[in-house]
């Protein structure tokens, strides 16, 4: 067996991949169609109570999506990624890694976790490596 490494990603990066997809354009593409493309929606201006009809495009954004965004707003998020199997003992191992405020597992072989904001990653890391490798 190859020797234990973690390849690090941050997870901006993986969101704005996931954003730039042409899978994702195309499905926004097709929601856009969907929707007639344009939405009428009652604007007022601001020096009388009279109602205009002002034209806006309208995308909606996944509730996922949202709540990634807010994850990478709020803390410095990671994605881990190993040449080992992530067991019971690894989960553990890194749950008790000071720094680590979120953990998720996602496959066999990757996992989330976001740093808190008094931690740098780059100190959490290393003690992470430390202990997993």
């Amino acid at each position: 067996m190859p020797k234990k490494t973690i390849g690090w990603q941050k997870y901006e990066d993986v969101l704005e991949n996931q954003l730039s997809s042409p899978i994702v354009r195309i499905m926004l593409e097709q929601t856009m169609q969907a929707l007639g493309g344009v939405v009428e929606e009652p604007a007022y201006t601001a020096d009388t109570t009279e109602e205009t009809t002002d034209s806006t495009h309208v995308i909606g954004m996944s509730d996922d999506i949202a709540q990634d965004a807010a994850l990478a707003a709020n803390f410095n998020c990671w994605v881990g990624h190993t040449n080992f199997d992530i067991t019971t003992n690894t989960l553990n191992t890194l749950d008790k890694v000071e720094g680590v405020e979120l953990l998720k597992i996602v496959s066999r072989y990757r996992f989330f976790i976001g740093i808190g904001k008094m931690f740098h990653f780059k100190n959490v890391r290393k003690d992470l490596e430390n202990q997993l490798l």
